[in-house]
């Protein structure tokens, strides 16, 4: 990879990172249904001047990732950042990788050896340290973490029916076939959120939207143009870095404090997700990861 390649992959893993940190900032200011309805929103259309129709079949299947990866994944995710911290949420949220390995043997009949094997060992083994720590004590936070991660590894297996999707095209629909759903939530669980929209801070929930509708999108096509002009092995083992990246902001801007459950959870996390990524690479299979896209 050249320096500059290197340098906007770090930084594609730094707006990720951040990602996690807005999320937090907007489910404190709005319930995060109406925060994830607006987010939908503002990112359709922004990206609707740029679309191009992708044909009925393949609108269907987008449509049918973006709710598991949109409604599903995100809008449990949102949840989740209410109750837990950020940097718990993004140690939990690993598990989609091996949600997606276990997923691929079971559904697509991927090799599993005993390398990938004892990358899940360690991998659930640290997320059941993490889950022994302080934010233990919100079960439900933690399970719909988990539930986030085991629906955005279904919507990878999903996606390996796309090939070539134009990426505005792909966020637009992504986003809108999630938003009446998540509308309809909000309507259902948090009726009364809706009533919150004048009182909040709304420099904070424009730079929000502004940051996960712009910044966050374009890091995403940046990604994939990584991916397309590097080897795959060289640009995904960044991914290891967000972890890392996300609870390093969080303490830094959120003032969250790190506990010894958390650190050694997550260095066993990391290094099981590690050898999975590793092990994909050398097998010439997808590697996928949905930070809070």
């Amino acid at each position: 990879m050249t320096l500059r390649d290197i340098f906007l992959t770090l930084l594609c893993i730094l707006i990720w990172g951040g990602n996690f940190i807005a999320i937090k900032f907007g489910v404190n200011e709005l319930p995060p249904l109406v925060m994830i309805t607006l987010r939908f929103l503002t990112t359709s259309l922004v990206f609707l001047p740029f679309m191009k129709w992708p044909g009925k079949s393949c609108f269907w299947k987008i449509a049918e990732v973006g709710l598991w990866m949109g409604a599903i994944h995100q809008g449990l995710l949102f949840v989740a950042l209410e109750v837990l911290d950020a940097s718990t949420v993004v140690i939990l949220l690993q598990a989609q990788i091996m949600f997606a390995a276990l997923l691929g043997w079971l559904i697509l009949k991927e090799s599993l050896h005993w390398r990938t094997g004892f990358g899940l060992l360690f991998g659930f083994s640290g997320l059941l340290i993490v889950l022994g720590g302080p934010d233990s004590q919100n079960l439900w936070g933690c399970f719909i973490t988990l539930l986030s991660a085991l629906a955005v590894a279904i919507s990878f297996i999903r996606m390996r029916q796309l090939k070539n999707v134009h990426a505005p095209t792909f966020i637009v629909v992504i986003n809108g076939a999630s938003l009446p759903f998540v509308f309809a939530a909000s309507l259902i669980l948090a009726p009364a959120g809706w009533a919150e929209l004048p009182r909040a801070n709304w420099f904070v929930i424009a730079g929000v939207l502004a940051f996960q509708a712009l910044i966050v999108s374009i890091a995403h096509i940046l990604w994939q143009s990584l991916l397309a002009r590097n080897f795959i092995t060289k640009v995904t083992c960044f991914i290891l870095l967000l972890p890392v990246v996300t609870i390093a902001l969080s303490v830094a801007l959120l003032g969250e404090d790190m506990h010894i459950s958390l650190i050694w959870g997550g260095l066993l996390t990391i290094l099981g997700v590690g050898i999975i990524t590793i092990r994909k690479t050398q097998k010439r299979q997808p590697v996928q990861v949905d930070p809070a896209a």
